[in-house]
Formats: C-alpha cells, sequence, structure tokens
C-alpha cells in the first residue's frame, strides 16, 4: 500500500514534496461531502439564548470544526493541517482537531484510497485523545454502517468517546429526537457514552445556560442523568463561557450527580493542560470547584488513567473505571 502511494505521487505533480501524501476526493464529492459553517449559526439551528453575548463564542467553536472538517477534503498532507490547526486560537484548536477527526474518517468511507484515520490518529492522537476519539463518533452518526471499522482504529482505552461524539452530534443537531433517548439503541457502556456526549450537546443547545442546562437534564429519565451531568461539566470547561460562579452554581443544580459533572470538568481540564491552551477564565474557576490547581488536577487525571490502564482490564471496562475513579476522588477531595 505504501508503494501504491509513492507511485500515484509521482504520477501526480502536485503530490510531490510532500512527506506523507494525501489525494483529496474529486472536486464534485468535495462539493458533496463539504459543510456549510451557516449550519452552526444559532439562527440557523434555532437555539435561544438567554444571554447573547455567549453566541459568537459558541458559533466560533462549531465554525473552527468545520474548518477542521473541511480541510480533510482538499489537504494534500497532514503537515498541511498541522499548519492551520497552529493558526488557530487556544480556544478553537481542539475543535478544529476534533473537525478534522470527522472528516478523516469519512473520507476513509471512499473507495480505491490509502486510509487516512489511522495516520490522522497518529499524528494528532497523542496531543489531543479526547478531541479526536470523540471527533470520528460525528462519523458514525452520518455512516452508520462504518461504526465496526472505525472503532477498530481506535485506541481501546478512548474508543468509547466515538459513542460521545454521536451523543454530542445527534443532540446538537437533532435535540426533539435525542432529549427522549439514544436515536438508536445501544448497549452496555456505549449508551452511557453516548449520554456524556448528549450532555455537552445540551450545554450549545442551551446557550451556556447552567440554570437552562440544568432544566433540560431535569426533564430527562434519572437514570440517564449522572452521564448527562458528566458531558456538561467537559463542555462547561472545555467551550465555556464559564468563569467560578456557573462552576459552583453547575455543583449546586447538580446535587448527586456534582461528582459526575465534576469529573467531566476534570477530564477536560487534562485535555487543555495536555494540549496546552488552558483558559485564563477557567484557571481560577476550577480551583474553585476543585480546591487545586488545574495543573495538579490534570497530573491527578493522568496518574488514575495510567494506573487504571495499566491494569489491562479485559472487559474493556478501563474508560468507565477511570471516570469512576476520578468522580470518587472528587467526592474525597470535597470531604477533605
Amino acid at each position: 500500500m505504501a508503494h501504491h502511494a509513492t507511485t500515484s505521487a509521482n504520477r501526480n505533480e502536485p503530490l510531490q514534496g510532500y512527506a506523507d501524501p494525501i489525494r483529496p476526493p474529486p472536486a464534485f464529492i468535495r462539493k458533496f461531502l463539504a459543510l456549510d459553517p451557516k449550519r452552526v449559526e444559532f439562527r440557523v439551528r434555532g437555539f435561544d439564548l438567554a444571554d447573547k453575548s455567549h453566541e459568537a463564542r459558541l458559533e466560533s467553536i462549531g465554525k473552527a470544526f468545520l474548518r477542521g472538517y473541511n480541510l480533510t477534503l482538499t489537504m494534500r498532507s497532514f503537515d498541511e493541517f498541522g499548519h492551520a490547526m497552529a493558526q488557530e486560537t487556544d480556544l478553537l484548536r481542539g475543535f478544529f482537531i476534533e473537525g478534522g477527526a470527522m472528516g478523516s474518517a469519512l473520507v476513509d468511507s471512499l473507495p480505491f484510497r490509502k486510509a487516512m484515520l489511522p495516520r490522522y490518529i497518529a499524528r494528532f492522537a497523542g496531543q489531543f485523545p479526547i478531541l479526536v476519539h470523540a471527533g470520528v463518533g460525528l462519523t458514525i452518526s452520518k455512516l452508520p454502517w462504518r461504526e465496526k471499522g472505525i472503532l477498530a482504529e481506535l485506541d481501546p482505552f478512548y474508543r468509547w468517546l466515538a459513542y460521545d461524539g454521536l451523543g454530542y452530534h445527534n443532540m446538537y443537531f437533532e435535540p426533539e429526537k435525542t432529549l427522549t433517548g439514544p436515536k438508536r439503541a445501544l448497549s452496555g457502556y456505549a449508551s452511557r457514552a453516548y449520554d456524556q456526549g448528549a450532555g455537552r450537546g445540551i450545554w450549545f443547545i442551551s446557550g451556556a445556560d447552567i440554570g437552562k442546562a440544568a432544566g433540560t437534564i431535569a426533564t430527562m429519565a434519572s437514570d440517564r442523568q449522572s452521564d448527562l451531568w458528566a458531558g456538561v461539566g467537559l463542555a462547561l470547561c472545555y467551550a465555556g463561557p464559564a468563569g467560578s460562579a456557573a462552576f459552583l452554581e453547575a455543583k449546586a443544580l447538580a446535587g448527586p450527580h456534582a461528582a459526575n459533572m465534576a469529573t467531566g470538568v476534570a477530564i477536560a481540564c487534562a485535555a487543555r493542560v495536555k494540549d496546552q491552551s488552558l483558559l485564563p477564565e477557567t484557571r481560577e474557576a476550577i480551583s474553585d470547584l476543585w480546591r487545586i490547581s488545574p495543573e495538579v488536577l490534570a497530573e491527578q487525571v493522568e496518574s488514575i488513567r495510567m494506573a487504571v490502564a495499566s491494569s489491562a482490564l479485559a472487559d474493556g471496562t478501563a474508560y468507565a473505571t477511570w471516570r469512576a475513579e476520578i468522580a470518587a476522588h472528587f467526592g474525597v477531595n470535597q470531604a477533605g
């Protein structure tokens, strides 16, 4: 396969000069697959924001995602993608990566191509594991027949995030259907990961209003609420906008699910520390919620992950155990 790629590059002069060349899909296919940035504008989605000041920020996140996605349809190397990623702000870089993961998985559905997703994972998942693995879930929402093939490419620990991405997509684009349950039947931990993603979607459709998000979760089945709150916590921290008041209000409104909400915050915090994009506005908020600095929290989250992963849980529960232990750690932290 590597020989075939080299031969193709020699036959196609524009591809020469790239260390790992990518052949973009034909123009007519690119036109069909490209997504209009207007799709994520709130006036198009019909989201009613209590605070209009949040609109520009949340829309910018969606547009960064689509920039990453659309670039995978035209780029000729991962260096080109990496350069474009570097131009994004700290707030948006991870969302750009998430969109690129969706695009890479989708382009791989086209025939007669060297697979892009494994190379994308190898290039970017080390720094952005959460965003890359969640991003491919949005492809599963579009191409359910690709589910098994996509999951086979993912890190066994993080692969549950594909269902998180699926839940986010469905809540963001089809909230009426998703509020009453998964769009399609999911079993085991996949259904929980789906709800964690749906919780992320609730943060967006609620316009980053924690009271409105809490009200939405309260209308949903009680056995879904812990995971929904976990998703809200992740989006609260990674997407914002939210300061200490919102973090502490979320803790109060989550009630018995506060540890799950805080788990989402912790995972998002660790992700931003890892990709060096921690936002000043969240530093104090994380410290107020967790009572430790973001860097210490990120170190603890990673330490728990490594301990769980090294236990080599054969039944595939390592990811769930990781999250459960973070939640338990929050309980001890608050009691101490």
